[in-house]
């Protein structure tokens, strides 16, 4: 049986402990072990503030099978996993997991903040999942925080409404949902924010020598394979600049048969860099 949280594993006797030791305390006069409930309170508290690394390192130990209906829904949503199949697949699916167990996504609303469904969650954790296969950090340094707006938003270092920020610093992924839902139903019509996103952090996060493929980023090769010209995609993101290495980087996952159809020297450039 796969253990889902060990944290919760764990927790269960002390928080037993404690209801145990707190009971006699109120009920008994003079009730001589109620010191003791610090050790169960003490443990209950580092449990929380470290459970999602705690949780994290024992499915890196002990994987999670993954989830039948997930895969399903994946398999008809991203063409990538529906391709995958053996080692690839299971390494995939494993990542995947993880990932999602070791970040925290969160939907941003008018006052509060919320959790995300488990299929949304997924299917955007499957971009950072698909984008590093070939490295080892696949968790892209400590980039573990990831809010969601419906709509595009304005942020204090960025005071006008934009659809994608970034911020390595600070750990920090900020999206629009209604522009990513557009692109995840349309892909080849409509440009994808979160890929660009994840490519901007991968970039700056991984520091690889990208001497080979920076004399191909520009906007004219870009409109070659996803037909995006520069106005078009500054109108989706809302920002006042784009990196044009960004946005061909993501094309060579969104779309691959274009960009080998239309630029095979650029397709043949990417596949190294990111292999």
């Amino acid at each position: 049986m796969s253990i889902h949280s060990i944290s919760h594993i764990i927790a269960s006797p002390f928080g037993l402990a404690l209801l145990y030791l707190g009971y006699n305390s109120l009920t008994i006069d003079n009730y001589p072990y109620s010191i003791w409930m610090v050790i169960p309170i003490t443990v209950l508290v580092l449990l929380y503030l470290f459970k999602p690394q705690l949780d994290f390192w024992w499915h890196t130990k002990f994987p999670i099978k993954f989830d039948k209906e997930l895969a399903q829904f994946l398999a008809s949503k991203n063409p990538y996993y529906k391709s995958l199949e053996g080692e690839e697949k299971i390494k995939f699916e494993h990542r995947l997991n993880l990932y999602m167990e070791a970040r925290d996504y969160k939907a941003i609303g008018a006052n509060e903040q919320k959790d995300i469904p488990y299929d949304m969650k997924a299917m955007l954790a499957s971009i950072p999942t698909q984008l590093t296969m070939h490295k080892e950090d696949y968790l892209i340094g400590d980039m573990d925080r990831i809010f969601l707006y419906k709509h595009p938003f304005p942020t204090p270092s960025k005071q006008f409404l934009h659809t994608v920020e970034t911020h390595v610093e600070d750990g920090v992924f900020i999206f629009s949902l209604h522009e990513w839902q557009a692109a995840t139903h349309e892909p080849k019509r409509f440009y994808n924010n979160i890929w660009y996103g994840y490519v901007d952090a991968f970039l700056k996060v991984f520091n690889d020598d990208t001497t080979a493929i920076e004399p191909y980023a520009s906007f004219q090769n870009i409109e070659k394979i996803g037909k995006y010209t520069e106005e078009y995609i500054l109108r989706i993101l809302g920002l006042k600049a784009v990196d044009p290495l960004v946005v061909l980087c993501g094309l060579y996952f969104t779309h691959p048969d274009e960009m080998q159809s239309n630029t095979p020297q650029i397709y043949s450039k990417l596949k190294t860099f990111f292999s």
